[in-house]
């Protein structure tokens, strides 16, 4: 949707059965800001679909690899051996490409996804979130997401990793801290125009619209016929310019059946506001000139 997905293809290594996750209460990385690969925070030394090997600035090497059918591995090793390859994240979802790494201090952070077919294109089902931190990187974390096309970006804080993603009319975050661990992915939707919240009624009196926004909830829009067969569907909107709301998401039918303009076609209506009348337009954007379907006055 606003990216290029990482999938990834098998290995054939020996994996050590055991293996334990840590929920949190890592050791303390230093503050600051967002860290790179060159930023003297630590260096990517190999990276391919199948696993990443990353250099902490004080020497220390952590190789993240996927295990097709089984999960997500690391092993480190400082000015001795490598360490036995443990599991972070145990999951039967076939693995995305690629594994993203950076650092900050003692903290390392990564990004993997997973998916049934992820690999022939469609986007992850499965968004994971890995820290791991101490001297000797022994403690690590892992947490495990659904609902979008995968974290985008990590930034280091002040004993805090946040892993983000945006796209046009919202973005998600998800935080761990030192000490407690992972807490809850938070989304922010982007709210629609002010103009636009409240009842308006078809001027044919056949249905109307509701558009509510609570907070930073994704805005939604409840339509209701108002005569002739019932119907009633709630369908998420957003924001398309200054003047415009499209919907977007599966309608949901909360009472009777879908009927004509309950709800409108999606990807190709969109509700615009005509400022100069306050009133509002259902238009068909896909019409050359812009098709006019329907239009509404703010109910009294």
């Amino acid at each position: 949707m606003r990216r290029t997905k990482r999938t990834t293809a098998a290995t054939r290594l020996a994996v050590p059965a055991v293996a334990t996750l840590l929920a949190g209460g890592l050791l303390a990385g230093c503050g600051g800001t967002a860290s790179s690969s060159d930023d003297g925070s630590g260096r990517v030394l190999r990276k391919d679909d199948d696993s990443t090997l990353f250099e902490r600035a004080d020497g220390m090497r952590v190789e993240l690899r996927y295990r097709p059918g089984r999960g997500l591995t690391e092993r480190h090793r400082g000015d001795g051996d490598w360490s036995a390859e443990r599991f972070v994240q145990r999951t039967r979802t076939k693995p995305c490409r690629g594994i993203t790494v950076r650092a900050q201090g003692e903290l390392i952070a990564a990004i993997a996804d997973f998916a049934p077919y992820c690999r022939d294109g469609d986007p992850p089902t499965e968004n994971l979130a890995v820290v791991g931190g101490g001297h000797d990187l022994t403690d690590w974390a892992a947490k495990a997401t659904q609902g979008s096309d995968g974290w985008e970006k990590m930034k280091f804080g002040d004993r805090r990793v946040e892993f983000e993603e945006s796209w046009t009319s919202g973005s998600s975050t998800l935080t761990w801290t030192s000490g407690k661990g992972f807490g809850s992915k938070r989304t922010r939707y982007e709210p629609i125009r002010a103009a636009f919240i409240g009842t308006w009624k078809a001027e044919d009196g056949s249905h109307q619209l509701v558009f509510a926004q609570a907070g930073e909830e994704q805005p939604l829009l409840t339509i209701s016929t108002l005569s002739g067969a019932p119907c009633t569907v709630e369908v998420p909107v957003r924001q398309v310019g200054d003047t415009s709301v499209e919907t977007r998401g599966e309608p949901r039918v909360t009472h009777g059946s879908k009927q004509r303009f309950c709800p409108p076609k999606p990807f190709e209506t969109a509700y615009e506001l005509q400022e100069e009348d306050g009133s509002l337009t259902l238009v068909d954007f896909t019409s050359s000139p812009r098709k006019h379907l329907m239009s509404y006055k703010r109910a009294r």
